[in-house]
């Protein structure tokens, strides 16, 4: 007898008509879903960001998901309150980049695709506009050779 044959003989007798327990129903309360709201700190200064995320953490943390959206590298303060955060790179970034990639195309398809993720009721941005972020991207530059 192989090992197969013998693992079902080891369990549990199946029960027997007369042992077989009663069926119920069970419904599991669950918990509504929390609507999303997006605060963008595009442009904003990092002594800043600490305090943003407390406040909006207080004002809006209880009854939505907050989901922040930066231009900025530091991610450790995000990480250090548990808070959400999307990255969109920054002017700078597009700038040293632009030869490689179409910064506009790329960041409204981001933009998309960011919104239709988290679905949010309300943007609030903190610094720049996310409208005027996107349209500042540059588009792509032709490479010169050197």
């Amino acid at each position: 007898m192989g090992i197969f044959g013998w693992l079902p003989q080891r369990g549990p007798k199946p029960a027997t008509p007369d042992e077989v327990p009663a069926q119920t129903l069970a419904i599991y309360a669950s918990q509504p879903a929390l609507s999303t709201i997006i605060v963008t700190l595009i442009g904003v200064e990092a002594e800043q960001i600490d305090e943003i995320i407390d406040v909006t953490a207080r004002r809006f943390g209880t009854k939505h998901k907050i989901v922040y959206l930066t231009d900025s590298l530091d991610f450790m303060r995000f990480r250090d309150r548990n808070a959400i955060f999307e990255y969109l790179p920054s002017v700078l970034e597009q700038k040293l980049h632009a030869a490689e990639i179409s910064w506009n195309a790329y960041l409204a398809k981001r933009w998309r695709l960011l919104m239709s993720k988290w679905q949010p009721v309300h943007v609030i941005s903190y610094g720049q506009n996310i409208d005027a972020f996107l349209a500042a991207a540059p588009a792509m530059t032709a490479r010169t050779n050197r």
